[in-house]
């Protein structure tokens, strides 16, 4: 018991690691999510996305998608964030990014005992291969996070994305959207599919919602 109680202590840095991977987006450090933020809207779209899937009569383990939304970037706890357009023109900084990542869960999981360090480790490799359809979207729901976020910063107008040019078409359709095709279950894939088409009709370059969304009866 004495080691949980020092892993929750370690923990409480997820409320203080800015995902600094958003400034080269053009945010301030000042606007950026933490960790803690980010992981718990991820879960929780997990959670709702995963019940649409059951309730349309897929396969995938609802509980399993949560908690690897709420671990899968503690890899990020000690540093390591890198932004995804730098990461895409320099590849190969990636490894580096991995080593810091396997030491910070190798540290982490050393405050686990026998099975639940095994447990951690085995959800995190899977969950890492991307094997399952429970891994496939994890990484769903951390990416479509992002872009959620991005809007609610009304990213595409306060960042005069019409005269620089914006990327995030682009990104959204090859390294987002794509993603499906790397789920086994059709109804699964089906879902994920309307999910994708609902967000790019209703949320995509609309920019923050949550106001008129609460003051306004919509469709």
């Amino acid at each position: 018991m004495n080691s949980l109680i020092d892993l929750f202590s370690l923990l409480q840095l997820t409320k203080e690691q800015p995902l600094t991977g958003y400034l080269l987006a053009g945010l301030k450090l000042h606007e950026t999510s933490t960790l803690a933020e980010h992981h718990y809207t991820t879960a929780l779209m997990g959670y709702f996305l995963g019940q649409k899937i059951v309730d349309a009569g897929g396969s995938i383990d609802v509980q399993k998608v949560m908690v690897m939304a709420m671990i899968h970037d503690l890899s990020e706890l000690f540093g390591g964030d890198i932004s995804g357009p730098l990461n895409r023109k320099y590849p190969e900084l990636r490894e580096y990014k991995d080593k810091i990542g396997e030491k910070a869960v190798d540290l982490l999981s050393g405050y686990l005992d026998g099975e639940e360090q095994g447990r951690f480790l085995t959800l995190w490799k899977e969950m890492e291969d991307g094997s399952t359809d429970e891994a496939v979207l994890s990484k769903i729901v951390d990416q479509m996070d992002h872009q959620f976020f991005l809007e609610h910063l009304n990213y595409r107008a306060k960042y005069n994305t019409e005269q620089l040019g914006d990327y995030r078409p682009k990104f959204v359709k090859n390294h987002i959207l794509s993603l499906s095709k790397n789920i086994q279950d059709p109804t699964t894939k089906k879902v994920v599919d309307d999910f994708f088409a609902a967000f790019m009709d209703r949320a995509f370059n609309k920019g923050f919602r949550a106001g008129p969304l609460v003051m306004m009866d919509e469709d």
